[in-house]
């Protein structure tokens, strides 16, 4: 069975991430299911994690060697927040904050599920099964 690369999956995941937000835009989703704002933060902070552990272990760019699970777990948690923090900034600047709770609750939900999808692509990330065997330069630890 041939491994997909985790770049791909990635977008594969975005694809379904901007699909997902669209129907829940367009039929008013995020203001009549409250669980779904919780579901798309943590399939984008599973998605970014993804992506960052591939460009900082997959992609060869920064690191030759498999991340441990540690590793993984730390750098997308890390990263994840900052974008999520970041995109929450974006959101209040804007004014494109419409929270049913206080907004200060909302931003720690959002933040709590972002983490959690982190966390979830750190323990899939380091797993190794989306390694590709035809990159002669990705070594095993």
């Amino acid at each position: 069975m041939k491994k997909c690369s985790l770049l791909y999956v990635t977008f594969a995941l975005v694809i379904l991430l901007g699909f997902v937000h669209f129907v829940a835009e367009s039929l008013y989703l995020y203001w009549t299911v409250w669980w779904l704002d919780n579901i798309v933060h943590a399939l984008a902070g599973f998605t970014i994690g993804l992506f960052i552990i591939w460009f900082l272990f997959y992609s060869s760019i920064f690191y030759k060697r498999s991340p441990t699970i540690l590793e993984s777990i730390l750098n997308a948690l890390l990263y994840v927040i900052i974008i999520g923090i970041g995109w929450e900034i974006f959101e209040y600047v804007n004014g494109i904050t419409q929270s049913t709770e206080g907004y200060t609750l909302d931003i720690v939900h959002d933040l709590i599920a972002d983490a959690l999808g982190a966390i979830l692509a750190g323990i899939i990330g380091s797993r190794g099964i989306f390694r590709t065997t035809a990159d002669p330069t990705y070594l095993q630890s």
